[in-house]
């Protein structure tokens, strides 16, 4: 709710932005410049949905070089297109006659602005793309799924999932329990992790995990040296993670204690977590509730 009502008002302030500027500056009547605005935001919100969509779903954690062939295709077909519907709008709402309408392309200086004024805008488009797939709140995964980091899944999985980032993992040997603890979990918590980047795996010692931050169907995993983008889920992380140590102080976020380098009250009982890598993350009420239990 929280993104569309984010993605309404953006379109609203394009719109009032184009208005308000053909106003001003062609001298256009305030019919004319809606009819103006209206060309020029429509183009704007379709194929930049379209943009975000392929963005998110198919370009985040593809090899850097994939990413930038696809910007460079994605781009010169978001600024052919756009430029061809907004001429087209704008025979259709200043040149309608009843035998149809004539569609005027701009004049060369004017298809040169127009081109750099799209090129901007994709540029704008892709990188808020990016802002708000770190930014989103990770999903329950669906029922039936079967996730990289599921255990005595990670070699089906990783042949199954391309060239997209994956997260396998060898857990630790379970420890036999002791008369004295037996309500153990089995389950010892794992310890090392294999992160998957094309046909590439590398090891990840979990010791070293900072802060694990949800992104869409994708999960970041910040170290004290390095950010790796990977398709396991928040709630994946929580369950196979040692809890003495790693909590989900958010529903977006799960910190390492160990990492926390001072903490403080940020209101409505919530805490503001200060890592050693520099970030800043804001829990909420529940997590607060956790770390506090945890003060001597």
């Amino acid at each position: 709710m929280k993104q569309r009502n984010s993605d309404l008002w953006t379109v609203l302030a394009i719109f009032g932005a184009y208005t308000v500027t053909l106003r001003l500056a062609l001298g256009l009547d305030v019919v004319g410049a809606l009819l103006g605005g209206l060309a020029n935001t429509l183009p704007v919100v379709i194929f930049g949905w379209v943009v975000r969509r392929i963005v998110v779903r198919h370009l985040i954690g593809k090899p850097a070089v994939v990413q930038l062939l696809a910007h460079a295709l994605l781009c010169a077909m978001f600024m052919l297109l756009s430029y061809w519907l907004l001429i087209v709008l704008l025979g259709f709402f200043f040149g309608a006659a009843p035998e149809g309408f004539v569609v005027r392309p701009f004049k060369s200086g004017g298809a040169a602005w127009q081109s750099l004024q799209n090129l901007t805008t994709y540029a704008l488009i892709a990188a808020v793309s990016y802002l708000s797939a770190q930014s989103r709140t990770t999903p329950q995964p669906d029922v039936g799924e079967v996730a990289c980091g599921s255990a005595g899944a990670g070699a089906a999985t990783a042949g199954a999932s391309d060239d997209a980032p994956c997260l396998e993992h060898v857990p630790e040997p379970t420890a036999p329990l002791r008369p004295q603890e037996p309500e153990a979990r089995v389950d010892a918590a794992l310890s090392r992790y294999f992160v998957k980047i094309g046909d590439e795996l590398r090891p990840l010692d979990i010791e070293s995990v900072v802060s694990i931050g949800g992104a869409g169907d994708y999960a970041e995993v910040t170290t004290l040296t390095a950010k790796h983008l990977v398709r396991v889920t928040l709630a994946e992380f929580a369950n196979s993670l040692d809890p003495t140590r790693y909590v989900r102080v958010h529903r977006s976020w799960i910190v390492n204690t160990d990492r926390i380098a001072r903490l403080e009250p940020a209101g409505g009982g919530r805490l503001l977590l200060h890592l050693e890598t520099g970030q800043t993350i804001s829990t909420s009420r529940e997590g607060a509730s956790l770390l506090r239990s945890r003060v001597l």
